[in-house]
């Protein structure tokens, strides 16, 4: 851990650009955009670490919302830091602390207006010191979009993207403040896509794209829980016709299949697939199975868990004030009345037992080892929640990530000045994936997302 002068003049770093992320948690969240069409959201970002002296490739590997930006002196490690931006669709609301709809396509229900922002600082704050210092050593930077459907870093991955990396860095909202070195859920996500005969409800209509989505949906559930009891499926239909007398002629179902188990998600989805197919047959209906993505969930690395947790031993705790706390508990009591809130305000070092979430960079973490700090909000504040998004734009929320940015910025500059650490990360992930044969995420939508995401989140892309 660098100490004295070092220390010191890194943590100076991070405090000169302190207001420029406060600043940008604010513009983020003032302009949440869905996934794959974060326009703004990507270029505010990328353009601010162009100003602090990034080389920046915008629209990288030809993703439109997707950048890289490098920065330092070549020779030494190169650190990988992720930014993510995008927002959540039907989670818009002021950053009051009581429900109140803004009228806009999305909402910062994850905390994303933080990621990006925190994540950027501490690799500005990082390249500075590094400069300072006179190390020798890259940080590199992955402008990372839709992350809420975990497809963003499979196709960065797929394309070659993370290609030279040594060790990456994340940060990331949760209900523990801390470093993290266990699994979380593996996700594999497909919609189906139901085509029947259109015509008048009062007609009885053999084939009935709705119903026959309504079948399969049920059906899916009552299989995937007696063959699978560890993994849950969740769906929404996208698409079901306008009014009940008018029959309609496609129906839309978007299936994710969560659990710990990589192969049992798949597992799920060919089962589900197939349920979708024999139903369809019965109905005298089609269906089109259009893949969107999958990803596995995180490995750990204690190597870098332990070294997190001790940047954090030194920057300390998010520094709530007294008012902070109270929109906190107002907020926690709005969406839990007889409950009293409850805020994690320790560091800890969390390996044991699992995180119920699923991120896309848990699939890279099998290739490059990846270190993650979370920061804490109340338990009593869902996480994909309207709440979520309250917070996320009230001044109460940025103690934690302002915490997990000064943290990532030390770290990064720690691992350049002990090279060691490089070489025992991926020593612990060789040993972690040895005698196992890592097939290629699959990953569709590929047109949509890029050429036309507006037809994604409308429903009405072709794969």
């Amino acid at each position: 851990m660098p100490t004295g002068s070092i220390l010191t003049a890194i943590r100076i770093e991070w405090t000169k650009i302190r207001h420029e992320i406060e600043s940008l948690f604010v513009q983020q969240w003032d302009d949440p955009e869905l996934s794959a069409m974060e326009y703004r959201s990507s270029e505010r970002l990328a353009n601010w670490l162009m100003s602090h002296g990034f080389s920046v490739e915008k629209k990288a590997h030809g993703i439109p919302t997707a950048f890289i930006a490098r920065a330092g002196i070549p020779g030494g490690p190169v650190v990988g830091i992720l930014l993510e931006y995008d927002a959540l669709p039907g989670l818009d609301n002021g950053s009051e602390a009581y429900r109140q709809s803004l009228g806009k396509s999305a909402g910062h229900g994850c905390g994303h207006n933080h990621i990006g922002p925190a994540n950027a600082g501490a690799a500005i704050a990082a390249f500075r010191a590094l400069k300072m210092l006179n190390l020798k050593g890259e940080i590199y930077v992955v402008g990372c979009p839709a992350e809420e459907i975990l497809w963003g870093k499979i196709a960065l991955y797929k394309a070659g993207a993370f290609a030279g990396i040594d060790i990456i860095l994340t940060s990331h909202g949760d209900y523990q403040t801390g470093s993290i070195s266990r699994p979380c859920q593996s996700v594999v996500s497909s919609e189906f896509v139901f085509s029947g005969q259109a015509g008048h409800g009062g007609n009885k209509i053999q084939s009935n794209a709705l119903l026959t989505a309504e079948m399969a949906v049920r059906e899916a559930y009552e299989q995937c829980r007696e063959k699978f009891p560890n993994i849950l499926v969740r769906h929404v239909i996208r698409k079901g016709g306008i009014m009940p007398n008018i029959t309609p002629s496609e129906a839309r179902v978007w299936f994710t299949i969560r659990g710990f188990n990589f192969l049992e998600t798949q597992n799920a989805l060919n089962v589900i697939e197939n349920i979708a197919r024999q139903v369809s047959k019965e109905t005298d209906t089609s269906v089109n199975f259009q893949f969107i993505t999958e990803s596995r969930g995180y490995l750990p690395n204690d190597v870098l868990g332990k070294l997190l947790y001790e940047t954090l031993s030194v920057v300390g705790p998010p520094d709530w004030s007294q008012s902070d706390i109270e929109f906190m508990q107002t907020l926690a009591k709005y969406c839990l009345p007889n409950e009293p809130m409850t805020l994690d305000r320790n560091i800890g070092y969390f390996t044991e037992g699992e995180d119920y979430y699923g991120q896309d960079d848990g699939e890279i973490s099998w290739r490059i080892p990846l270190g993650r700090i979370n920061w804490a909000y109340p338990t009593q504040i869902p996480i994909h929640h309207w709440a979520w998004t309250a917070l996320s734009g009230n001044k109460a929320s940025y103690p934690g990530p302002l915490m997990a940015s000064e943290a990532l910025a030390i770290a990064a500059v720690n691992i350049m000045l002990n090279l060691r650490i490089v070489d025992d990360a991926k020593d612990e992930l060789a040993n972690r994936t040895v005698g196992l044969v890592l097939t290629e995420p699959r990953l569709g939508a590929n047109h949509a997302l890029v050429e036309d995401p507006a037809s994604f989140w409308e429903a009405r892309w072709i794969n």
